[in-house]
């Protein structure tokens, strides 16, 4: 239309070429223009869309290598969790009190005993160092709460069984020598004791402490026939770990709680690229 409206107006100057021709001409330049700038655009759009993509890509690689990343911290923790529970070794206690029992106080229950101090020291190491990691939450605190209780009160009884097991491989012959002996060692205990106890019970709220095996030989006394009354001692103080088997359940169960918490944090990961 446009071009139809310049070609009738007045010639101001000679041109060459005749009103065909021009008209031709302008339509393929303007034409050609058009498609330029058409094409332009189109390839404008393209590139902010494949910048949009690539951006969208990036983002989604980044988060499955976090995915992937927190995938294998989550496989850690379960592992050093699980192992830890199961490090409360009640079984392995009460075989080592069976043999106390039936009179056997021997370098393999202190090697027993020994190993099983070993095994949560190290496995609690490990579990601790990998939740320390992670934000603090309720299900953590809670863990934590239940941890030091159970952690605490396993350490006694291995205490007690190691120092009794002490006791029973030093006993002298003497009757009199024998008192004098337990005498000095339940003093020895009884400080030891209280200076632990007190530390716990301050540092643990709602912490009650078992009785010890020094409180236990005290009260039934007899220090002479020892031997006599060591299978009902060693029964006495197995028996004050009953509450403990309450203690390793409610762990397992922080566990499975910190767990699926972690497993669902983790989902949300690719759930939000």
């Amino acid at each position: 239309m446009i071009i139809n409206t310049l070609m009738v107006q007045p010639i101001l100057f000679p041109i060459t070429g005749d009103s065909s021709s021009w008209l031709s001409f302008w339509g393929s330049y303007i034409g050609a223009v058009l498609s330029s700038a058409i094409a332009l655009y189109i390839l404008y759009k393209q590139n902010q869309q494949n910048h949009t993509e690539n951006i969208a890509n990036r983002n989604l690689q980044l988060s499955v290598i976090k995915y992937n990343q927190e995938l294998d911290k989550l496989r850690d923790l379960r592992t050093a969790l699980v192992d830890f529970q199961a490090s409360f070794d009640y079984m392995e206690i009460t075989n080592i009190a069976s043999k106390f029992i039936d009179g056997h106080f021997s370098e393999e229950e202190r090697a027993r005993l020994k190993y099983l101090v070993r095994d949560i020291d190290e496995k609690g190491f490990k579990a601790t160092l990998l939740l320390d990691l992670m934000s603090s939450s309720n299900s953590v605190n809670e863990f934590n709460l239940v941890y030091n209780k159970i952690y605490n009160r396993y350490g006694l009884i291995l205490e007690d069984f190691s120092s009794f097991l002490d006791l029973m491989q030093d006993l002298p012959q003497s009757k009199t020598e024998k008192r004098a002996y337990i005498e000095k060692q339940l003093n020895v205990w009884e400080n030891y004791d209280k200076q632990q106890k007190e530390k716990v019970v301050n540092k643990i709220s709602g912490f009650t402490p078992p009785k010890s095996i020094s409180e236990i030989i005290k009260s039934r006394g007899n220090y002479e026939n020892i031997e006599e009354e060591a299978s009902n001692i060693v029964k006495e103080r197995l028996l004050e770990t009953i509450e403990d088997s309450s203690l390793k359940e409610n762990l397992k169960k922080c566990i499975q709680k910190i767990l699926s918490e972690e497993q669902n944090r983790i989902y949300t990961i690719l759930s939000q690229a």
